[in-house]
C-alpha cells in the first residue's frame, strides 16, 4: 500500500514538472514573439523615417539659413515666395514628422503596458497554480506520513 501511495506520489511530482516545463515554454514562445514584434517595430519606424527623409532631397540639402540668404538676395517677389514656401513646407513636414514619431512612441509604449501588464496576469495566474500544487503536494506528505505512522503503530501494537 505504501508503494502505491508513494507511486502516486512519484506520477504527481512528474506530473507536476511537466506541466512547469510546458508553463517555461509557453513564457520562451510569448518572449520570441515580443521579440519579433520590437523588431518589426523598429523597421517600420526605420521605414517610415527613410521616407520622410526622401520627400524633396535637394531641399533637404538645404540649411534653414541658406533658405533665409535665398529670401534676403531674391531679386522678385516671386524668388522669395518660392523659398518662403519651402520654409513654410519644411517647417510643416518637421511638425508632421514629430507628431508620427510621437504617435509611434506612444503605440509602442501602449503595447508594451499591455504585454507587461498581461505577462504580469499571466504570472499571477502561474504562481496560485503553483501554490495550489505546493499545497496539495504538502496535502499528500501530510497524509502519508499520517498512514505511516498508522502502519507503525499497528505493527507495534501486534
Amino acid at each position: 500500500k505504501i508503494l502505491v501511495t508513494f507511486a502516486a506520489l512519484v506520477e504527481e511530482v512528474y506530473s507536476a514538472q511537466r506541466e512547469r516545463d510546458k508553463a517555461v515554454m509557453a513564457r520562451l514562445r510569448l518572449a520570441n514573439e515580443e521579440r519579433d514584434e520590437a523588431f518589426l517595430r523598429v523597421q517600420r519606424l526605420e521605414e517610415s523615417l527613410k521616407e520622410l527623409e526622401n520627400i524633396n532631397p535637394e531641399e533637404n540639402d538645404m540649411t534653414l539659413q541658406e533658405l533665409l540668404n535665398r529670401i534676403n538676395n531674391a531679386d522678385t517677389g516671386t524668388d522669395i515666395l518660392k523659398n518662403g514656401a519651402i520654409i513654410l513646407n519644411r517647417i510643416h513636414r518637421t511638425k508632421e514628422r514629430k507628431k508620427k514619431i510621437i504617435a509611434e512612441e506612444m503605440n509602442a509604449v501602449i503595447e508594451q503596458r499591455d504585454a507587461a501588464l498581461s505577462q504580469c496576469k499571466r504570472l499571477e495566474q502561474e504562481l496560485h497554480h503553483l501554490k495550489e500544487q505546493n499545497q496539495t503536494s504538502a496535502n499528500n506528505t501530510r497524509h502519508l506520513t499520517a498512514e505511516n505512522n498508522q502502519e507503525r503503530a499497528l505493527k507495534v501494537n501486534l
